[in-house]
């Protein structure tokens, strides 16, 4: 009996499921782990398409900071994994980046509908930042800690510039200093200014140009650490993109947060990604760092 028992118990650890470790964090709306909207994240909706289509693996979600996110990559903890990563050459030395997972729009200039649309920095290819953020009659506002594309970076220490520093949060609202004609535009990001928005007692209604010289789409990954399980999900998540890519559902919630205005600049990126995803390979991309 002794026997057969350990037999039983080989056996089943020969078939056992390698287990996957999600990595979450509270990043909305691409994860958001609390409130009204939990769960209906851009990346959380896509997580869940993504693990319905592993089913070789057996699955299960860790809640972390950003900072012991990427301390995880680097100790090499076993099998774990993360969406929503922006490429770079130092993120790939300790991890395995899958083909795109998502593309979403850069940072822009978020406004009131109207308000700067005749602004002389309103230029027909997007908004000259530095004529916005010089113009000492109008006031915006921007979310430190942060990595800016060029263009912008210089402009925020600037000391003519009429950009100040606010941690944004749903108590320090960005699209509630919009509404409340606190400043007259944010520099941010279209789908994190939605998810702002939707806090409020009454949505404003916002407008949003992209930054003349920043990047127009900003393509993120899934990662998983390089042991074999880590090896093991990316190769066969490289199989299940290609084919999620073609669902409508999962473009869908690609765009859960985008308004129609962010839609249509990312329309063209979008379908180039999905009609040449299964020759895409990961890259080094220019893309503005959403602290993933």
């Amino acid at each position: 009996m002794l026997l057969r028992c350990l037999l039983l118990l080989l056996a089943s650890s020969a078939y056992a499921k390698p287990q996957l470790t999600w990595l979450q964090t509270d990043w909305p709306p691409h994860q958001i782990v609390s409130g009204p909207f939990q769960g209906q994240g851009t990346f959380d909706l896509l997580q869940q398409q993504i693990m319905a289509s592993l089913p070789q693996f057996s699955h299960q979600t860790r809640l972390v900071s950003l900072a012991r996110l990427e301390q995880i990559f680097q100790q090499s903890e076993t099998g774990s994994c993360a969406l929503g990563t922006l490429y770079s050459e130092e993120r790939a030395q300790n991890r395995v980046f899958s083909v795109p997972m998502a593309v979403g729009p850069a940072v822009a200039v978020g406004y009131i509908a109207g308000k700067l649309t005749t602004h002389p920095a309103m230029q027909p290819d997007g908004v000259d930042i530095r004529m916005l953020a010089l113009d000492k009659t109008i006031r915006g506002a921007f979310q430190p800690n942060r990595l800016y594309p060029d263009v912008i970076a210089p402009l925020l220490l600037h000391p003519d510039s009429n950009l100040s520093s606010h941690a944004f949060t749903s108590e320090i609202n960005a699209a509630g200093l919009l509404a409340g004609n606190r400043v007259d535009y944010v520099v941010e990001y279209p789908e994190r200014m939605q998810y702002y928005n939707q806090l409020l007692p009454e949505t404003a209604v916002l407008e949003h140009r992209a930054i003349v010289g920043a990047n127009v789409a900003s393509v993120s990954y899934i990662t998983c650490s390089q042991d074999s399980i880590g090896q093991a999900a990316i190769e066969a998540i490289d199989q299940v993109l290609p084919v999620l890519w073609q669902s409508t559902e999962y473009l869908q919630a690609m765009q859960h947060w985008l308004d129609s205005s962010a839609q249509r600049r990312l329309s063209t990126d979008l379908q180039h990604l999905q009609q040449t995803l299964m020759q895409l390979k990961p890259r080094p991309h220019n893309a503005v760092d959403t602290g993933h």
